[in-house]
């Protein structure tokens, strides 16, 4: 394993498409007075719902936004306050179990982050602050087992990081500054030392 692959970091930096501009999409509602709310739907061209959005009288997202698959399964939902994501956000597998869950707090990612695998264990998990991942995040083997230990701050890794075989052996050691990987040590199963090397930077500005 070379650094943390972008795998990871895109699972956290991942975000969700707006859905406003489905809803002119949608047609026109029936009369709507002010302070009432509405259930938008889109159907795909079998039937199906699609879309199912709970919207103000601006017809902007208020309450749950749900997308579902052709099959009819939850493929994401997400929690509006009159147009901005605030609250729960979530992704699914296509098979129907929960992927992916955030926080947001008008409008950006702030709060618990959770990745999680088909049999429900914890994948990964770290915490936002206004959008940018902040302190310890955790990945895990589907087993249980941790498989890396790393530190954020403002969204770039910071400091020690560590990646474990699964029997809970150390297997690599980076050391990070402002998102740039100074030192890698590589151990064997063993716990011995394989190899250490150092990443060139580049040159401070005079």
């Amino acid at each position: 394993m070379a650094a943390p692959d972008n795998k990871f970091l895109n699972r956290f930096t991942a975000s969700f498409a707006p859905v406003v501009f489905f809803l002119a999409l949608l047609g026109s509602p029936e009369a709507v007075y002010p302070g009432s709310s509405q259930i938008l739907v889109e159907n795909y061209p079998g039937g199906g719902v699609h879309f199912k959005i709970e919207a103000d009288e601006h017809r902007q997202p208020h309450g749950w936004s749900r997308e579902y698959n052709e099959t009819g399964t939850l493929k994401s939902e997400r929690h509006y306050q009159h147009g901005v994501l605030d609250g729960i956000s979530r992704l699914y597998y296509t098979t129907g179990e929960l992927m992916t869950e955030w926080v947001y707090r008008d409008g950006l990612r702030h709060g618990a982050s959770l990745g999680y695998f088909k049999n429900g264990r914890i994948k990964d998990k770290g915490v936002y602050r206004d959008d940018l991942l902040e302190g310890p995040v955790l990945m895990y083997y589907s087993g249980g087992a941790l498989k890396a230990r790393m530190n954020f701050k403002r969204d770039r890794p910071e400091g020690k990081s560590t990646t474990y075989y699964e029997n809970g052996k150390v297997r690599y050691i980076y050391h990070y500054r402002k998102g740039r990987a100074l030192v890698r040590e590589e151990y064997r199963p063993d716990g011995k030392l394989l190899r250490k090397q150092e990443f060139p930077q580049p040159p401070v500005p005079p």
